[in-house]
């Protein structure tokens, strides 16, 4: 049986880059960007689809007031996570108070934010050469990150907070369109199994491409890490930066 939870919902924004106009703040909850809106989520916790180092992932469907429509949130099915520690000695894992939570995920909604920049910038030096040199005889990944929204239970006493993403579509079947991890915060190789199909492999190409344009952008300040995703699409990103550069650690958030 499902759980169903009256919430305010925060809409992370789309970002991209503009060189004139990069953000100048953390983002957070009272930030002019994000559009609020009200309804319930249903989440089924005894599905789990996936159990990362600090999160959860669970199936859910979003419904806003008055039926409002909101895709892809509210077309079908979104994923639903939440934050965990790990009990000591083996005693399994408790969720963190939601004060924590909010945190988490609006740290987290930080970093997808500035991947999708980096990302974009990327593309954008992509089509400056291409204006410059013209269409590549192969194919070039059109990727993006999940749209996502950070979501409040209302009539809490410690603010629950959870952390909604647009659902990826995955057939784990060999033809099918299957989960992987490109690139890890390691090494700067792809980390795709020797089984992974051509397509895959040409995406974690790419996306080492973008890893080299990000830190020469960025005058070798920051790079995307931890590059995992399905399909066209990508999901919790890590923002690796050069430790010497203090000013830009309020902007980028490292990776931990």
């Amino acid at each position: 049986m499902d759980n169903t939870f009256r919430c305010r919902f925060y809409e992370i924004p789309v970002a991209e880059y503009i060189a004139d106009d990069l953000p100048a703040d953390i983002l957070d909850l009272n930030d002019e960007s994000i559009d609020v809106h009200s309804g319930t989520m249903e989440v089924n916790f005894k599905r789990d689809v996936g159990q990362g180092r600090f999160k959860t992932a669970h199936p859910g469907s979003v419904k806003l007031d008055g039926g409002a429509d909101l895709p892809p949130f509210t077309s079908g099915t979104v994923c639903v996570k939440q934050i965990y520690r790990q009990r000591t000695n083996g005693g399994g894992i408790a969720r963190l108070p939601g004060r924590y939570e909010l945190g988490a995920f609006f740290g987290e909604a930080n970093r997808v934010r500035w991947a999708s920049i980096l990302l974009d910038m990327a593309y954008q030096f992509v089509m400056d050469e291409i204006t410059r040199r013209g269409e590549p005889n192969y194919r070039i990944p059109e990727l993006r990150y999940t749209r996502s929204m950070v979501a409040i239970v209302q009539g809490t006493a410690n603010e629950k907070a959870y952390l909604i993403e647009e659902w990826i579509h995955t057939d784990e079947g060999d033809s099918g369109t299957q989960f992987y991890k490109y690139i890890d915060n390691r090494t700067p190789t792809s980390a795709l199994p020797l089984s992974a199909p051509q397509e895959a492999c040409d995406i974690a190409s790419f996306l080492l491409f973008t890893q080299h344009v990000q830190w020469e952008k960025t005058c070798r300040k920051a790079f995307v890490s931890d590059y995992q995703g399905a399909g066209r699409l990508l999901t919790d990103p890590q923002i690796t930066t050069n430790p010497c550069v203090l000013p830009l650690l309020c902007l980028f958030q490292r990776s931990y």
